[in-house]
């Protein structure tokens, strides 16, 4: 498991590399397809009022570029993929993916929100350690110290809703999802329990 965790880390090196340029921060204007499309669920500015959609606003433009691929191709197949994503996926041009990207990642990520202190205090601890008895490495390895992520592989998770997050941690323990690199996710979350998946979703939120 940290082999393949070492391993994901070290090609996300080479790719940012490869990249960089392409996602230079700065103002991006706002694109007629998020205001006509994506903002329904995400909202104008990536912060979304559903916790079922997650928030997109800061998160690193490589990650999101590749869902949206792999969204259009099937390639992710949890329930909210097939249900949703992947027929809204289909009516973006090629030649508008970055743009969304960029768009998204450009914007002010969403604040963070507070949750129970005992189920917090409990996910910082996975987050942050993770879980030796089991060989669970700490999540912070791959999504960095605050959670905001670690491009162009592993995504911004700092105020992201729980329900989602627990949503997608479900849907990698039971292989739904499989677009995750050297099966990591699937790997991981099939390590944790119902309470602790609650646990590092709280986490993560209130970031």
């Amino acid at each position: 498991m940290v082999r393949a965790v070492r391993k994901a880390m070290s090609m996300g090196a080479g790719l940012v590399l490869l990249v960089g340029s392409a996602y230079a921060a700065g103002p991006v204007k706002v694109p007629t397809i998020v205001t006509t499309t994506c903002s329904a669920c995400h909202g104008l500015n990536g912060v979304s009022m559903v916790p079922t959609f997650p928030n997109l606003a800061a998160q690193g433009a490589p990650y999101l570029v590749k869902q949206i691929r792999d969204f259009q191709n099937h390639k992710r197949a949890d329930p909210l993929a097939q249900s949703i994503m992947w027929a809204m996926a289909a009516t973006i041009p090629k030649n508008k993916i970055h743009e969304i990207a960029d768009y998204f990642a450009s914007q002010k990520g969403a604040p963070g929100s507070p949750e129970s202190a005992q189920l917090v205090a409990a996910g910082r601890k996975i987050y942050m350690g993770g879980v030796a008895t089991d060989h669970l490495p700490a999540c912070m390895a791959c999504h960095g110290s605050t959670a905001r992520g670690l491009p162009p592989l592993f995504p911004r998770l700092a105020g992201q809703h729980m329900t989602y997050v627990i949503a997608q941690l479900q849907a990698f323990k039971t292989k739904q999802r499989s677009n995750d690199p050297l099966a990591i996710m699937r790997t991981i979350a099939a390590k944790l329990s119902t309470k602790q998946m609650d646990a590092v979703a709280a986490y993560v939120r209130t970031l």
